[in-house]
């Protein structure tokens, strides 16, 4: 549920990014299989003030989100697409930009700048194969062997690397990609 989070594990020695921020997760909302794009917008949209930090307000916070910008891809049975999350955030005044390259990302964290990405995930096994899925997370912090995400926890650089560069983020103009506000893109 929704609440405040820190890069528990970090390396205090190198890490770099904020010392916390709050986290939605799927759980906060009703179509708690496919919101994660939702979920990540509303980290992202609260970090930047548009929504206040509140447990206790997340979940009507989620459900105005579901029930004005709901998970689109195949009638929302997929997730949710880039262009949705970025009609969502524009809707409460942020627009997004993009940005290619790791180290584009390493430096918007050194910044205190989180960043939404999307990463290619296990996903459901449907007669004995395994099907990807994508999900969305904001990365707000790394040090030298670990990047953390919200909605996720956190993951070493080789296994980030390696779901940032998925076929799923491709399939919606995501591979290697990251969003961020325009007014706070200095690349």
């Amino acid at each position: 549920m929704a609440d405040w989070i820190t890069a528990t594990g970090a390396d205090t020695s190198t890490y770099r990014g904020l010392d916390r921020i709050f986290e939605y997760t799927n759980w906060d909302g009703k179509l708690t299989p496919t919101n994660c794009g939702l979920a990540a917008s509303a980290t992202y949209l609260t970090h930047l003030g548009k929504f206040p930090p509140l447990p206790e307000e997340a979940a009507q916070i989620m459900n105005a989100l579901e029930a004005d910008h709901p998970p689109n891809i195949f009638f929302g049975k997929f997730g949710t697409s880039r262009g949705r999350v970025e009609r969502m955030c524009a809707a409460y005044g942020t627009q997004l930009d993009f940005f290619e390259e790791e180290e584009t990302l390493r430096n918007y964290l050194d910044q205190n700048k989180p960043v939404m990405v999307m990463c290619q995930m296990p996903g459901k096994q449907i007669l004995g194969l395994h099907f990807p899925s994508g999900h969305w997370m904001v990365a707000y912090g790394y040090d030298s062997n670990n990047i953390f995400l919200s909605n996720y926890g956190s993951m070493t650089w080789p296994e980030f690397r390696e779901v940032w560069d998925g076929f799923i983020p491709g399939l919606i103009r995501m591979r290697n990609i990251g969003l961020i506000a325009k007014d706070l893109n200095v690349s």
